[in-house]
Order: C-alpha cells, then structure tokens, then sequence
C-alpha cells in the first residue's frame, strides 16, 4: 500500500516511466489533475485512484476513465466549471484498458463513447465498435449494458446496428426480471 506522502514521488515516477515509454496518455492525465502545483484538481484518494490505475488496476482504470466521461446526466449545469475534465479521448483511453481486463460497466461506457447517437457530443461516432462492446458488458449481465444493446438492436441507424427487435425484447424482458429479482 502506498502512503499518503509517498504519493507524489510515486506518480512523479509514474509520469517519467510513461515519457520514457511514449505513454502520452498517462502524462496528459497527470497533467490534467495539475499533480506538479499547489492547488492538485485531485483529493488524495483519487491521486491513489490514479496510481492505481497506472499500476494496471482495472477498476481503478474504469474510475480514471469516468473522471474524463460526461453525458448529460452526468454534468447538469456543471459542464463549464469542470470543461478541465471533459476529455472523451482520456476517458476512452481508461475505459479501453478497463474493458480489456473485463470490467463490465467499462465496456458499458466505452460503447456509449463510441455511439453516434449518445453523449458527450458524440465523442468517435464509431458506431461499430459500440454494439460490440456493449454485447461483452450484457454478457457479464450489466443491467445498463443490456438495456444499451437492446437500444443498439433496434437503433438501426449505425453501421453496428442490424435490427434485431426479438433479440432486443429479450434482453429487455431478461434485464427487468433481474432488477425485479434485485429488489426483493
């Protein structure tokens, strides 16, 4: 475990193995949280999060990916006071890693980057890559992922989103009976 004031050195090691490497992505998160001033854009905890995830942590990784992620339920009104976060390319970057690994809501998030049709903005309009991360998240049985790909299913409009209304049904009937059995 990593002690609180050891931190910095940990990720200031973190950022020169990443320059060494040519990770650009690991040093632009850095740079982000502002790690090098007095005023970090970061808690302590998250700073741990962010170590983390550089040391391969998949849950962590996801975590990182979700601080670069915003959608519109996600920012309200707070979009122009956190524009600092609003990276989809970060966000994508953490979320790759994450549902590489397996994390399921991950894969969820990085299918909702790559849909045309959802937020933030569209980010990579890569419609392709979207159903089938969101068929490795329903998979896992994510709620949310398969209410996504049962969304994909009957979309229609993308490149990845052959019709499949009977298919589509039954991910839907399949997620509200999992959530009905949740709540009991």
């Amino acid at each position: 475990m990593t002690r609180s004031f050891d931190i910095y050195g940990d990720l200031e090691d973190a950022y020169d193995k990443a320059d060494r490497n040519g990770d650009v992505e690991v040093m632009e998160t850095l740079d982000v949280f502002r790690l090098w001033s007095e005023q970090p854009r970061a808690s302590s905890s998250f700073l741990h999060t962010i170590l983390r995830a550089i040391q391969g942590d998949a849950e962590a990784q996801g975590d990182v990916g979700h601080a670069f992620f915003w959608s519109e339920n996600d920012i309200g009104d707070d979009r122009e006071k956190c524009e600092w976060l609003d990276k989809p390319n970060l966000a994508q970057y953490w979320y790759n890693l994450a549902a590489n690994a397996g994390c399921a809501n991950s894969q969820n998030y990085l299918a909702a980057l790559y849909c045309p049709e959802l937020e933030p903005s569209n980010a990579f309009k890569l419609g392709r890559f979207a159903r089938g991360w969101w068929e490795a998240a329903a998979d896992q049985k994510l709620l949310n992922g398969m209410r996504n790909l049962a969304r994909c299913l009957r979309c229609g409009k993308c490149c990845c989103c052959k019709v499949d209304v009977a298919r589509a049904e039954t991910l839907e009937a399949e997620a509200a009976r999992m959530e009905t059995v949740s709540k009991e």
